[in-house]
């Protein structure tokens, strides 16, 4: 940097940068900075513990802001990253504790390790589609961050990247986000509403470790793997949701495809694992009393072949039946009960009450498709005295499986395979 570069700036306090390193005797008096059209990269540790910066004016072109960039600019109240900014190094804007608007442009790919970190005054942040990965400690103790959006186009959260943002309330994860990584939230202690997308595989170990407020979770049906303790300390979790249970199969994960078999036919010994056992993902969720997870998608499917009304008929038993709950889309929760005995979980099904009633259920179901059949032989008897005379090989009508069954039953043949 030219001697008269260095005086001026002495003396205004204001400086156009063009590069290389900014001399000491500058660093302490500069309260206004310019990037130079032609920097396409600001070098690391450049503004490094300039304690007077107060404004940073980036122009299009610069590409890469380096390491420690401006690391400690505790001045510094807001700043613009330009759309042409595609990388912010790791630790590039942190300690900027008076630092409380931020604008990021579409453009920037990569937020790297402690971008953020320790930024007090921060309340709230959009991140750009084009944003692809959160390194570790992106976001770590920004103690006042309320709010941040997550856009689609986010694929990994690193470690540690929003632990101990005590302020931040809630929090959904973009569909394209395949991995939370370890303690990406804990020490978030107002986090009340946590919403996860599907598409998510991986919630790293202490992933949510104690966050005190979150009262529910509902865990993705793409989820294969939750770390150890990821929900451990949730001291006011009262109810964890799996939309997609039947399908969380990795190392006992949940329970076995028998789910939904007669009634005392239920498996919970994938269940006891997954709520109590290692990892202990649960430890210490003392308040947690519900586990609920949503029936096979075979059921499901079953149901959309009934006309609308039985469908209506069906589900408005289910309103009724102990142990189950309706969710707006139509999906059937089965609820089991957790029990805490000397400081560990339990998941029961007491007296076989939501075998009984996803029993049930099948029984509803079977009958409307029984009845669906019923009419289609009326149909095809009707035909045949209409045709009689001809062969009556037409009239033969495809019948459900469990509609057979439930004939074979009525006839006291129950175990006999139907021979059409």
């Amino acid at each position: 940097m030219n001697w008269p570069h260095r005086l001026l700036g002495r003396i205004t306090g204001f400086l156009l940068y063009e590069g290389g390193e900014v001399a000491k005797e500058l660093r302490g008096n500069l309260k206004r900075v310019r990037i130079g059209a032609l920097v396409t990269e600001i070098p690391n540790e450049a503004f490094r513990g300039c304690k007077k910066l107060e404004e940073v004016q980036f122009n299009e072109g610069t590409e890469i802001i380096g390491e420690g960039a401006f690391q400690g600019c505790t001045a510094l109240r807001s700043v613009t990253i330009p759309s042409t900014v595609t990388k912010l190094g790791e630790y590039a804007l942190c300690e900027c504790v008076n630092l409380a608007d931020v604008q990021l442009n579409e453009g920037l790919q990569i937020i790297e390790a402690g971008a953020f970190w320790h930024n007090k005054a921060l309340t709230s942040l959009t991140l750009p589609s084009t944003v692809t990965k959160l390194g570790k400690f992106v976001f770590w103790e920004c103690l006042n961050l309320v709010e941040v959006q997550l856009n689609e186009g986010l694929q990994i959260i690193g470690k540690y990247a929003f632990a101990s943002c005590r302020a931040l309330r809630n929090m959904t994860t973009p569909s394209t986000v395949t991995k939370l990584g370890d303690w990406a939230f804990r020490y978030c202690s107002d986090l009340a509403d946590v919403e996860l997308n599907e598409g998510l595989q991986v919630i790293g170990a202490g992933a949510f470790r104690d966050c005190t407020s979150l009262q529910k979770v509902a865990i993705p049906s793409t989820v294969t793997n939750v770390g150890y303790q990821a929900f451990s300390g949730c001291s006011d979790l009262s109810e964890v949701i799996f939309p997609g249970g039947e399908r969380l199969m990795d190392q006992e994960f949940l329970l076995d495809r028998y789910l939904l078999g007669q009634e005392g036919n239920l498996n919970l010994d994938g269940l006891r694992v997954m709520i109590a056992g290692y990892p202990y993902p649960f430890h210490e969720c003392r308040k947690l009393s519900s586990v609920k997870l949503s029936v096979s998608r075979v059921l499901f499917e079953r149901m959309e072949r009934l006309p609308p009304e039985c469908r209506l008929s069906i589900l408005g038993r289910v309103r009724n039946l102990p142990r189950l709950e309706l969710m707006q889309d139509g999906t059937i929760l089965a609820c089991f009960p957790v029990v805490s005995m000397n400081a560990k979980l339990n998941v029961q099904d007491t007296n076989l009450e939501t075998a009984r009633s996803l029993h049930r259920v099948l029984q509803l179901i079977a009958f409307h498709e029984l009845k669906e059949a019923s009419i289609v032989i009326d149909l095809a008897m009707w035909k045949s005295r209409i045709d009689r005379g001809q062969e009556g090989t037409e009239c033969r009508v495809l019948m459900p499986d469990p509609a057979k069954g439930l004939i074979m039953e009525y006839f006291g043949l129950t175990g006999c395979e139907p021979a059409l």
